[in-house]
């Protein structure tokens, strides 16, 4: 993977060449990450409200309950989509996520799309999208697995954010906002939330100076030092210095960095969320946080990394399944 260190660290100068670089690797695997069953549903009144359900033909059961892991793809607040329409990928892009944790752990996996801000998306409409497919995935259990296990299971259920996704899924996590639907899924009888991965998530924006980037952010957040995550991490700690509500329900985070992401957008707002998270008082907050990082990749690469049937290439997925396994 040295190759991915000589595009350096600007995510602009990563995208093309690394699309390139793993293109073919799905191609060559095209079979396998196809070969997983798949089928897509509405979630909520959006036509961007659509969510595809990749399932397993035997779950990974622990006692009654089995893993389902929903996954919020990046793009920027302004691209992104369940499966990417790029043709240089041949369709195999989200597929490629949903198949490895399928085939490898016997995970269900969902890849919701969101709105993005050419359909009107403004804060904190990510959090309200996250929302509506947690309680859809809540409200749908008979759909997320086999035939003869339907009837059967309880869910651990896991978020996965890359990027702006992940930056959707603090808002539902940290904004006030959502306090009482996420008491609603918290206290859930059937779906418990065990863990979110947090995979290159820019938890704020004060060191990001490029001029369409901002547009952006003020586009979407329209103030973006108030709304990003860590802002909304600083205030919910005020209002209870004790433990945050996902926490006291026994969630578990886990914040992962590419070795190449850039270090204004994603590795100094990372470190400061950090710090902000260790100021909590007490000892379940500590225990509950866990931070690791991806050697050989950068901010583009992970999720087209997986499904490639390359073990190095895939370190990352196996270690967020590690995160789930321990978090169960």
């Amino acid at each position: 993977m040295a190759h991915l260190q000589k595009l350096g660290t600007s995510i602009s100068d990563q995208i093309l060449p690394t699309f390139a670089y793993y293109a073919p690797l799905l191609r060559a695997n095209a079979s396998t990450i196809r070969s997983t069953p798949c089928s897509t549903f509405t979630y909520g009144p959006s036509d961007r409200h659509k969510l595809d359900v990749y399932t397993p033909l035997k779950h990974s059961i622990t006692g009654s309950r089995h893993p389902v892991l929903i996954f919020f793809y990046g793009g920027g607040f302004v691209q992104g989509h369940r499966t990417l329409p790029l043709p240089i990928l041949d369709g195999l892009v989200h597929a490629n996520v949903a198949s490895f944790f399928v085939q490898k752990y016997g995970y269900t996996v969902v890849v919701p799309d969101y709105r993005l801000l050419s359909h009107g998306a403004e804060f904190p409409s990510g959090g309200e999208d996250v929302a509506l497919t947690m309680q859809w995935v809540s409200e749908n259990v008979d759909k997320l697995g086999p035939a003869e296990e339907k009837s059967n299971f309880e869910v651990d259920l896991f978020l996965l954010g890359n990027s702006a996704g992940g930056v959707h899924v603090s808002t539902f996590l940290l904004s006030d906002t959502f306090n009482g639907v996420r008491a609603d899924l918290l206290n859930a009888e059937k779906t418990k939330l065990r863990g979110v991965v947090f995979l290159s998530v820019p938890f704020s924006y004060d060191m990001v100076h490029d001029e369409a980037k901002r547009e952006v952010l003020e586009k979407y957040f329209g103030n973006a030092e108030q709304n990003c995550p860590s802002t909304l991490l600083k205030g919910a700690r005020r209002s209870d210095p004790g433990a945050l509500d996902f926490v006291k329900a026994g969630t578990r985070l886990l914040v992962l960095n590419a070795e190449w992401d850039p270090e204004d957008e994603c590795l100094r707002p990372r470190d400061e969320f950090i710090q902000e998270w260790g100021k909590f008082e007490d000892s379940t907050s500590g225990d509950a946080l866990v931070v690791d990082s991806i050697l050989g990749q950068n901010h583009i690469s992970p999720f087209l990394a997986l499904g490639t049937g390359v073990e190095s290439e895939e370190a990352w997925g196996y270690l967020v399944a590690k995160f789930c396994t321990g978090s169960r």
